[in-house]
C-alpha cells in the first residue's frame, strides 16, 4: 500500500476534487466548464468504475501502489478487458468517460502533471486506439435469458429477480436496482420510473406496460417491497448492478452462451416487445415507437440499430 492508501482508495478520492453538486451541466458545457461533474449518480458511477480500473491493476500490475505511476497503457488495457470479454458498447463507453474524468481531477490535485499524456486520448488522437461503441443487436434467445436467470437465482435469488425484472420490463440495471414497490403496478400491469429517484438516464421518467404472463412476478415485486422499510424492492442497492454483472457473465461461462452482459436482457425484452406489438396488429413504426418510449430512447433509429437484430425487423415486414 502505498503512503496515499490503497490504489483502490485514491482513485476513488481523486475525483472528489471536480464533484460540485447543485449545477447546471448543461451550463458548463455552454460556458466551457467541462472539468466538473455535477450528478450524484455521474459520480456514484464514476467511483465505481476508477475502482474497478484499480482492481484490475492490483491483478494485473501489483507492484503499482501510487496513482502518479499510472499511465495511458494501463488505462487502454483495462478498456481493452471490457472489450475482450464481451462488455456491451454502452458500458465501455461509460467506464472510458469515467477514466477521462479522473485524468482531469488527477491533473486538478497535481498528481498528474498538466503537459503529461492522456490517461485514455480519444480514438481521433494521433496513434491512439480509441474505443467506438458499434451498433450490437445480439440479444439473448427468450430460451437463453430464461436458463441464465434461473442459473443466477440458484446462488443468488436477489439477483435472478432483479434479471427478471430486467426480461420482463426492459430496464437498465440500475433502474431496475433502484425500482420501488410502489413503482409496481401488478392490475395496471405498469412499471413507472419517475426520474432520478429510480436513476433513470437523464433524469427521464418513463412508464413500462408489461405482458399480462408476467402478472404474477409484478405480484412478487411488490411483495418484496412490503418487507423493506424504505420501499425499495432490493437491498445493497449501490453493489447490486456489479454482482448482477458478475453472475451473468459466471452464468453465461457455465452454460456456454455468448455473453452479452446484463444489457442483453433488455435487448430480449426489446425482441420481444416489438414482436409482440406486431403480433397483435401494430405497424412497424408504431412497434418501433412503442419499443423505444419502453427502453427509455428518444429516437427509433436506436431501436432498429442497437436492439432489433435485421431478421426479425424484415422477417416482421413481411409478415413471416
Amino acid at each position: 500500500m502505498g503512503k496515499n492508501g490503497s490504489l483502490g482508495y485514491q482513485m476513488m478520492n481523486a475525483p472528489k476534487s471536480i464533484f460540485r453538486p447543485g449545477h447546471s451541466y448543461h451550463e458548463d458545457k455552454r460556458h466551457g466548464r467541462v472539468q466538473y461533474v455535477r450528478g450524484i449518480q455521474t459520480m456514484r458511477c464514476m467511483v465505481t468504475d476508477v475502482f474497478q480500473f484499480a482492481d484490475f491493476l492490483r491483478s494485473s500490475r501489483p507492484e503499482v501502489q501510487d496513482l502518479r505511476e499510472v499511465t495511458p497503457e494501463m488505462a487502454q488495457r483495462f478498456v481493452q478487458t471490457l472489450v475482450e470479454r464481451g462488455d456491451s458498447g454502452g458500458r465501455i463507453a461509460r467506464v472510458s468517460s469515467s477514466l477521462r474524468k479522473l485524468d482531469v481531477a488527477c491533473r486538478h490535485t497535481g498528481v498528474f502533471a498538466q503537459d503529461a499524456p492522456d490517461l485514455l486520448p480519444y480514438a481521433a488522437a494521433p496513434g491512439a486506439p480509441g474505443f467506438h461503441s458499434k451498433p450490437r443487436p445480439d440479444a439473448y434467445s427468450e430460451a437463453d435469458a430464461d436458463r441464465i436467470i434461473a442459473w443466477v437465482s440458484q446462488s443468488d435469488s436477489e439477483v435472478g429477480f432483479l434479471l427478471q425484472l430486467m426480461r420482463v420490463a426492459g430496464l437498465r440495471v440500475s433502474e431496475a436496482a433502484y425500482l420501488r414497490g410502489i413503482d409496481v403496478d401488478p392490475v395496471a400491469l405498469t412499471v413507472t420510473l419517475r426520474g432520478p429517484v429510480n436513476h433513470t438516464k437523464g433524469g427521464r421518467p418513463r412508464q413500462i406496460f408489461v405482458a399480462p404472463e408476467h402478472h404474477p412476478f409484478l405480484v412478487k415485486l411488490k411483495e418484496l417491497s412490503e418487507h423493506q422499510v424504505d420501499g425499495h424492492i432490493f437491498l445493497d442497492r449501490g453493489y447490486l448492478p456489479t454482482r448482477a454483472r458478475n453472475w451473468v457473465r459466471r452464468a453465461c461461462d457455465d452454460l456456454g452462451i455468448r455473453p452479452l452482459g446484463t444489457h442483453g436482457l433488455r435487448k430480449t425484452f426489446a425482441t420481444l416487445e416489438y414482436c409482440r406489438r406486431i403480433a397483435n396488429g401494430a405497424g412497424e413504426k408504431a412497434a418501433l415507437n412503442t419499443v423505444a418510449q419502453q427502453l427509455g430512447h428518444n429516437r427509433t433509429i436506436v431501436v432498429r440499430q442497437s436492439y432489433l437484430d435485421r431478421g426479425i425487423l424484415s422477417s416482421k415486414r413481411n409478415g413471416r
